[in-house]
């Protein structure tokens, strides 16, 4: 087949729905499929390369803040691309400009559209100073932007049956399906204790220390405010805190632990770059996610195909991944309290972790990518 991928993130890996599109191209190109992606320049400029087996068109953007892109002159580029590659179908991983272009220069030919659901309106809002009186109006607005797009494809995906549950309430027209975004279980993997010893080393962590790690953006549907209340509740010297990342609200997070007075054990090392990551993870004992917005979340996925327990929010598709007792707590969104007492049960039930972490891994090896791109291919195949 000839494929061709259109959203507004490709370049970045600190985005989730960037990651998705990354691998999943590379996997469909690897499975001998022609891949073409369309999405926003790093440098505003529009260029075409390839990488790997995939080629990518980079359309001109404006970069904006809160991880968005305003892309701009890319209609005939989009038209260009649609005469010369001829793709088989179009699978589209957003609502936004880009897919826009794609959909109105091919709606008017016999290219089957299909698109990947990311969206949340609380990625957005929650990043947004409004009053708390517009956000149903705002949520509303955000569903009926999405859906106007969403109604018009032949069929949908969205990473968990949350995700679909979410779309069906929301009356979405399309059949939808879950297909996960997939991770590659043979690069996450349980460390040895010699990679785990490494690792501590590397990020200058002291051996003896029980390491809790976030990893991911740093924007405020993340729920890092409350982390931070609940360790500082959590007086144990000696736990440390690793939240990793970058994103809109680093500085604002970084204001609130020193006024917390929790700079000796939280530590913010910015971004982690990916070759670094499976690293970072076996250096951890416990990895904590705290978002109340998540329709799947990769980076929990990772740190579990680790083999870490996780701490997560009861929050939309967490708790598909995440069960009390089996391989850690989940507690109410937004409740510093409960989580500190989470934060207090890991740590008096040490001789529970190495289960946890086996079990966290045997959930993860459900969603290796090779699973994901041949049931991606079939799905295509589904349409033509």
């Amino acid at each position: 087949m000839r494929i061709l991928l259109a959203g507004q993130t490709y370049f970045r890996e600190d985005n989730g729905q960037a990651v998705f599109t990354c691998r999943l191209a590379k996997g469909l190109a690897d499975a001998q499929h022609k891949v073409m992606v369309i999405a926003p320049s790093a440098s505003g400029k529009a260029e075409q390369k390839m990488v790997g087996q995939v080629r990518v068109q980079h359309v001109p953007t404006i970069r904006m803040p809160f991880n968005t892109n305003i892309t701009f002159r890319s209609s005939r580029i989009v038209v260009d691309i649609l005469q010369s590659f001829r793709p088989d179908i179009i699978h589209l991983q957003d609502h936004y400009f880009i897919s826009g272009n794609v959909y109105t220069s091919a709606k008017k030919s016999s290219i089957p559209m299909v698109g990947t659901n990311h969206f949340l309106p609380d990625n957005i809002i929650d990043n947004l100073c409004l009053p708390r009186f517009t956000k149903q109006a705002a949520t509303s607005l955000l569903w009926a932007h999405m859906l106007k797009h969403y109604n018009k494809l032949k069929k949908v995906t969205t990473p968990t049956q949350t995700g679909v549950n979410i779309l069906c309430t929301q009356q979405i027209k399309p059949p939808v399906e879950a297909i996960s975004c997939g991770i590659d279980t043979s690069r996450f993997q349980p460390p040895t204790e010699l990679q785990r010893n490494h690792g501590r080393q590397y990020f200058t962590m002291d051996s003896d220390a029980t390491v809790f790690l976030y990893v991911g953006r740093i924007d405020h549907e993340k729920g890092l405010d409350t982390v931070l209340e609940a360790f500082a509740d959590f007086d144990n010297e000696q736990c440390i805190l690793y939240l990793a990342g970058k994103g809109s609200y680093s500085s604002a997070l970084t204001k609130k632990r020193n006024q917390l007075g929790l700079q000796k054990r939280v530590i913010l090392p910015g971004f982690i770059p990916e070759q670094d990551l499976p690293r970072l993870l076996h250096s951890a004992d416990c990895f904590v996610m705290a978002g109340h917005a998540e329709l799947q979340s990769i980076s929990t996925l990772e740190a579990m195909a680790s083999g870490l327990p996780v701490i997560a929010a009861n929050a939309r598709a967490l708790p598909e991944l995440v069960e009390d007792n089996e391989n850690g707590y989940l507690f109410p969104a937004h409740d510093s309290k409960a989580l500190a007492r989470c934060f207090q049960l890991f740590w008096d039930q040490r001789s529970d972790w190495q289960k946890w972490g086996a079990e966290s891994r045997h959930r993860a090896c459900e969603h290796d990518h090779h699973r994901t791109v041949q049931q991606y291919i079939e799905w295509y195949q589904s349409v033509q």
